[in-house]
């Protein structure tokens, strides 16, 4: 990330790294699962002239340590809730994505006052699970195999995977994308049975304002019209914007509308 800092900040048990760059309000970077920091590397270019922006790697991910003890949703925030005061940063925006944005989620549910406002892109939250959907430990095996397979990969192989896979990216994402997976630790999969909670009552416990980011379910987004409907019951006063067009990886697939949709909604959060 050129004209970022890039930093170690080592908690109780981990050390996280971090890129750090921008004036003005604080903006915290949260990504998801087998993604890195440096994947937010759009959108860090884009808030850096009016905002600073911190964005770090998860614990197994990037260039933090594996954790020496386990993986959970619990746990991330508590990095999150860590880093903030490490850096003493006060109130500062948070904006997630999916496995980030569950970790935001339950940070600021859990840490009230921390944050000025937070931002979730298409969190992992669904109004009931599919019928037909793997167990936990099935999708966790069958995940983990997928990306050992991807970690063996030469570039010119993953990247035609990804351009299948993911059509329309900037050439910028594609080997973002490409360096997160090589660069994850495998066991950063055994964060997945967290993943089931009771995430509306995170949802009622964050005390600032909230925005929700994602895309259409037929193109893969998670957050799906019925956990809309229950994030209204328990947030009436949350934003939820749709974009038309993304999937799952909602800045990547509609890049313009996100960014007009953060910049304006950190505006009226200031």
């Amino acid at each position: 990330m050129e004209h970022f800092t890039s930093h170690d900040l080592h908690l109780s048990d981990v050390r996280l790294h971090l890129y750090r760059g921008g004036h003005g309000p604080a903006v915290v970077l949260v990504h998801g699962l087998t993604d890195h920091a440096r994947y937010w590397a759009p959108l860090a270019r884009a808030l850096a002239g009016e905002y600073d922006v911190i964005a770090y790697d998860a614990r197994g991910h990037g260039l933090s340590d594996p954790s020496p003890n386990g993986y959970h949703l619990d746990l991330l925030a508590a990095d999150l809730a860590a880093l903030v005061e490490a850096l003493g940063l006060m109130r500062p925006a948070v904006i997630g994505h999916s496995m980030g944005a569950s970790t935001a989620a339950i940070a600021a549910a859990t840490h009230p006052g921390m944050f000025r406002c937070v931002i979730l892109e298409d969190p992992p939250w669904r109004s009931a699970l599919p019928a037909d959907m793997p167990d936990v430990t099935t999708t966790r095996a069958t995940w983990r195999e997928d990306l050992l397979a991807m970690k063996t990969m030469d570039d010119a192989a993953l990247l035609a995977r990804c351009r299948a896979e993911s059509p329309g990216w900037s050439d910028e994402d594609y080997a973002l994308w490409m360096e997160s997976k090589k660069a994850v630790n495998p066991d950063a999969l055994d964060v997945l049975p967290s993943f089931v909670r009771l995430w509306p009552e995170d949802v009622r416990r964050i005390d600032c304002p909230l925005l929700i980011l994602t895309g259409e379910p037929e193109r893969g987004a998670l957050f799906d019209p019925g956990a809309e409907q229950i994030v209204r019951q328990v947030r009436p006063d949350v934003q939820v914007v749709r974009i038309p067009g993304a999937g799952h990886q909602v800045r990547r697939e509609g890049f313009v509308a996100y960014l007009n949709a953060v910049k304006r909604f950190l505006k009226d959060a200031a």
